[in-house]
Order: C-alpha cells, then structure tokens, then sequence
C-alpha cells in the first residue's frame, strides 16, 4: 500500500464517494431479516461532522475479527464522548456482510458498517492492499482516518499483510480525536 500523500495529508478534502450499507434496526439482531442494503454520499453525509473511519481488509478475516474491531465496538462511546459524531467500519465485502458482520459485533447504531465494494474511497486515498497470493484480490487496507467537515484530520495505517495492529487501533485513534 502506498498513501495518497496529497489525499491524506492533513487538511485534505476527502474524496467524494458513495458506500453502501445495512442501517441497523433491531429485527435485524436476531440474524432471522437481513436488512435492504441503501448508500449514502460522504460530501452529503459527513459534511459538518467529525467522523472515524476505520478500514479493514475482510470481514470476519483473522485480525479484524478478533483482535480490531471488537474493541473498536465496545470503545466506539469514548470516541463519541470525545466529540465524534460518527464511527464507520469499511471493507470491500458487500453490504450483507457487513452487516451480519456488524449484528455479530453487537454495533447496533453505535457504528455503521458499510463498504467500499469497488474500492473508489480507498482507492483514491492510496489505501488498498493486494492479498491475491491469498486468493482474496484486491481489498482495503487496514487504515484508520479521523477527519472534520469533509477535511483529514488524521490518516494512519497499518501496512502490509503483518497482521500488525497499531496505527489502526482504538487505543491509537483515542489519542488523535
């Protein structure tokens, strides 16, 4: 993965994009209704707000799984106790699986689980990993952004396929909203 430097540069404008998503209603926690998948625009959505992103390669993958997200989940009432209005995780899995991903994390409305099915967000930050010799193609990589009105305020990742999680984790983004 190389970053973008110029779209994650503090201060950036982050890109226009569209991701799709299951909003969480409580039907949906018994695992027996799957949800009508909507998107929305991040220009339109996140304009004015303070905003985490934080980007993993697959659902239900090893590290997200167990050792990324959950504490993400549990913790995601520090971030908003901190000022944030709203937290995303995003993959390339499509919106059925984030979402039963998401209804298994317990996230409810605490933190959207969308994706970035073609990758044009990610893309456009220079946030993708390529995990083909894992016969899983393209993907986004692990990365976290804080941004404020639409602008970067903090870009991190976690590059290659170490498994290593730091830049991305709840512990690091606490210390950057």
């Amino acid at each position: 993965m190389r970053a973008n430097t110029q779209a994650t540069a503090k201060g950036a404008e982050i890109p226009n994009t569209t991701f799709g998503y299951i909003p969480w209603t409580p039907e949906l926690d018994s695992g027996a209704v799957c949800g009508i998948p909507t998107t929305f625009e991040t220009h339109k959505e996140w304009k004015g707000k303070k905003i985490v992103v934080v980007s993993i390669p697959g659902a239900y993958t090893p590290i997200c799984h167990q050792q990324h997200i959950p504490p993400l989940v549990k913790r995601s009432d520090e971030l908003k106790a901190k000022g944030v209005d709203g937290v995303y995780v995003i993959a390339s899995n499509d919106p059925y699986v984030m979402s039963a991903w998401g209804t298994f994390n317990h996230a409810q409305d605490k933190v959207v689980f969308a994706t970035d099915i073609d990758l044009d967000f990610s893309k456009a930050l220079g946030a993708t990993i390529d995990l083909s010799f894992k016969k899983m193609g393209e993907r986004t990589a692990r990365y976290a952004l804080i941004i404020d009105d639409l602008k970067v305020v903090d870009f991190a990742s976690d590059e290659g396929d170490t498994g290593a999680l730091q830049n991305a984790s709840i512990d690091t983004i606490l210390t950057k909203v």
